[in-house]
């Protein structure tokens, strides 16, 4: 939404940086609290320069505006739902330790 290309996201996900490897030598718990936070913190990213825009965003791009809106709300229930799942996982052989750090 913000560069207009729907793909350059794409090529932020699909890069070579070692992320894969490092994301799936995570515990269920680990990548659950990750995931969550992350999303936790992009959605405070925006919802502190979102206000400010709202208007601008509302007369020139509406359906995008709602389309962030509708993401936004996606992903804050995932991430408390992600968090709620959290409690309710064993820990893991070998993760136990690091996940109640």
């Amino acid at each position: 939404m913000l560069t207009g290309d729907p793909v350059a996201g794409l090529k932020v996900l699909s890069g070579e940086d070692g992320r894969q490897q490092e994301l799936e030598g995570l515990s269920d718990r680990e990548l659950l609290t990750k995931a969550s936070r992350e999303m936790l913190i992009a959605i405070g990213l925006v919802s502190h320069v979102l206000p400010s825009q709202l208007p601008y965003l509302m007369a020139t791009k509406t359906m995008e505006t709602a389309t962030l809106l509708n993401a936004l709300n996606a992903g804050l229930r995932a991430a408390v739902e992600g968090l709620e799942q959290f409690h309710y996982l064993p820990g893991q052989a070998g993760h136990a330790a690091k996940d109640h750090q």
